[in-house]
């Protein structure tokens, strides 16, 4: 092999590992790998900023990283993050870049098969599940009709899928509140915030309390009616 050929074999593995790196959601400085690829300052911004124009990149306070304006693409990081999110990082021994790659790679037959029991029924309203997604992230007070009833100015923290059902858990009348989201049949936003309390968030971290929520409803109604005096 030339001297010529050796030059572009390790400037191709270079541009790989940046690519890669830039992918899993890195910032990268160009002084940290001027030291660790032993190439100059200089090699290395003309790396970023003709080699690798195709990519939308950011640079910021001496770093490079893939620009949020590559829509649409996920990086590995966004992965791992929605792993975690669903447990699904609990089905394997590790979540990393190779398991990542052979998961996502769509040119060759997924050596997994993961089998869960689907939900007994389908959420059928998408347009609930949004607005009621779309008021978690913003923390806005929700109008919600469950099970006949009018829940006004409910406080939305969580959606939860355990025991193959969805349920929505927030706060109303300063009350722990829990809805099945297929009893949902109304949502309306308010255009009102709130603020998230942390005693609600350290409780839905709690397995006892994910645990109870098929019996919550009952449970809330027995210890009202214990509570309601009644006639002699």
């Amino acid at each position: 092999m030339s001297a010529e050929d050796r030059k572009y074999d390790r400037m191709a593995a270079r541009l790989a590992i940046i690519i890669s790196r830039l992918f899993m959601g890195e910032q990268l400085s160009v002084q940290a790998l001027s030291q660790e690829f032993m190439v100059s300052e200089r090699t290395l911004r003309r790396d970023f900023r003709e080699r690798l124009s195709c990519l939308l990149l950011d640079y910021r306070q001496g770093a490079w990283s893939l620009s949020s304006l590559n829509e649409g693409v996920r990086t590995d990081r966004d992965i791992l993050h929605f792993a975690r999110v669903t447990s699904t990082d609990q089905l394997f021994p590790v979540m990393d870049r190779k398991l990542i790659s052979v998961l996502t790679d769509n040119s060759i037959e997924s050596p997994f098969i993961v089998w869960q029991v689907p939900p007994e029924r389908k959420p059928t309203h998408a347009g609930s599940f949004w607005r009621i997604t779309q008021a978690i992230v913003d923390r806005g007070l929700l109008d919600v009709t469950s099970a006949g009833q009018l829940y006004r100015w409910f406080a939305p923290y969580r959606l939860v899928f355990f025991d193959n059902t969805w349920y929505l858990v927030g706060e109303h009348d300063q009350q722990i509140q829990v809805c099945v989201l297929n009893d949902i049949s109304g949502v309306s936003p308010t255009h009102q915030k709130f603020l998230r309390r942390r005693f609600v968030d350290e409780l839905l971290a709690n397995a006892d309390f994910i645990n109870s929520l098929p019996h919550f409803q009952y449970v809330r109604n027995v210890l009202t009616d214990t509570a309601t005096p009644r006639s002699a």
